[in-house]
C-alpha cells in the first residue's frame, strides 16, 4: 500500500509519499548521474539516463521506486494489484519494458509532466522482458513537475493511459477515474466547525473540534486513504515557506501510518506496516525520508553528489538511540 501527495507552496513543490508493506526491506537512497550509460533495459535496447535523480531504491538494485531528478520532476510507482494489465507481446515501432524500467525511463529521461505524458505514449508495457529483468509489477505512476502540473498514468493492455490529477493525491486501486468519482461522497467535508444543531424543538452543539470533518473515513483501505489526503491537501495553505511546506507533507502523510498488528494479511499471516515516508522539494531538489524504525527526517541533496560519475547506493540510518546520554 501506499499513498502519495504533492503540492505547491511560495517557492516551489513538495511531493511524498508513503511505503506498506508486510515484510521488510532493505531501502537505501540511489543516485544515478547524469547520462548514465544503459540505465534502462528495454526489449532490443537499452537507454541511458538524461538527467541526474535522487530517490529511493531497494536492495541495491538501481531502480527507483520513487524519486526527483535534477529538472524538479518527482515521481511514485504506487502499488495497483488486480487493475493493471500488460500487454503479452511486444508491439513493433514502440518501447518495451517492464514497469520498473518505464519508471525509471520516465524520471531519468523526462525534464516536466508534458514529456512524461509524450514518452508514455511510446511505451508498451509487456508481461516479462526477459528472465533476468522479471515481470511487470502491478503498479501505476504519479508524476508532479516544477510547475505543479500532475499526472497519473496506469497500466491498461500495456498502454499508459494518463490522466489529470488535480487533487495531488495517488493510493492503490481502484483506477484513478473510481477515486475521482467517490470523493463526490465526501463533499459536505469542511474545516470550519458546525457549533450547533437543530432537531426539533432542541439545539445540540459541538462537543469539540473538527465537526466539519465527520465523516471523514479514517481506515486504511486505499478508498479512504484518497478521501482522507485529498481532504488534507486540498485546505493546506499554498503560501507556506519552504521548511513549513516540507513539514507540513510529513504531518499529512503521518495521517497514513499503520502501526504493525493493525493490519494482518490472514492467508500469508503477514502485518503490514509503514516501512518509510519520503517528501521531495523542487526548489533545493532535495529528498527527505523517515524510516520505520528511525522517525529524524534525514535529508539528501542532489547538489552534493554532483561530482559522483556512476551510480551510487547511499545508506541510510535505519534504527534511533531512544537510550540517550548514560551518566
Amino acid at each position: 500500500m501506499c499513498t502519495t501527495i504533492g503540492f505547491s507552496y511560495q517557492d516551489g513543490m513538495v511531493f511524498g509519499r508513503t511505503l506498506e508493506i508486510g515484510v521488510k526491506l532493505d531501502n537505501n537512497i540511489l543516485y544515478v548521474p547524469r547520462n548514465e550509460k544503459d540505465f534502462i533495459n528495454a526489449k532490443g535496447s537499452k537507454f541511458d539516463s538524461k538527467y541526474a535523480a535522487i530517490g529511493s531504491a531497494f536492495f541495491n538494485i538501481s531502480s527507483f521506486g520513487d524519486g526527483i531528478n535534477e529538472m524538479g520532476l518527482m515521481g511514485s510507482s504506487n502499488f495497483f494489484p488486480k487493475y493493471a494489465s500488460f500487454s503479452k507481446e511486444a508491439v513493433e515501432g514502440k518501447i518495451n519494458m517492464t514497469t520498473s524500467n518505464a519508471f525509471d525511463y520516465l524520471l531519468s529521461r523526462c525534464k516536466n509532466v508534458d514529456e512524461v505524458r509524450k514518452e508514455a505514449e511510446n511505451i508498451i508495457l509487456v508481461e516479462q522482458l526477459d528472465k533476468e529483468d522479471g515481470p511487470s509489477m502491478s503498479n501505476h505512476f504519479f508524476f508532479m513537475d516544477s510547475n505543479g502540473k500532475k499526472v497519473v498514468l496506469e497500466p491498461k493492455e500495456g498502454i499508459l493511459v494518463s490522466y489529470d490529477n488535480p487533487y495531488g493525491v495517488l493510493t492503490n486501486s481502484p483506477d484513478f477515474e473510481w477515486h475521482s468519482t467517490n470523493l463526490r461522497n465526501y463533499i459536505n467535508l469542511r474545516p470550519e466547525n458546525i457549533d450547533e444543531i437543530r432537531y426539533s424543538e432542541i439545539t445540540l452543539s459541538k462537543f469539540g473540534e473538527g465537526t466539519g470533518m465527520i465523516g471523514l473515513p479514517g481506515d486504511f483501505t486505499p478508498p479512504s486513504r484518497f478521501v482522507r489526503a485529498a481532504y488534507f491537501v486540498s485546505n493546506t495553505d499554498r503560501d507556506l515557506e519552504r521548511n513549513e511546506a516540507i513539514l507540513q507533507a510529513f504531518r499529512i502523510l503521518s495521517q497514513f501510518d499503520i502501526p504493525k498488528g493493525a493490519i494482518v494479511d490472514p492467508i500469508q499471516k503477514h502485518k503490514d506496516e509503514t516501512i518509510y515516508t519520503s517528501i521531495m522539494d523542487t526548489k533545493e531538489i532535495a529528498y527527505f525520508i523517515k524510516c520505520n524504525e528511525n522517525i529524524n527526517i534525514q535529508p539528501f541533496y542532489l547538489k552534493d553528489y554532483a561530482d559522483e560519475k556512476e551510480v551510487k547506493f547511499i545508506g541510510l540510518e535505519k534504527t534511533m538511540d531512544l537510550c540517550g546520554p548514560k551518566f
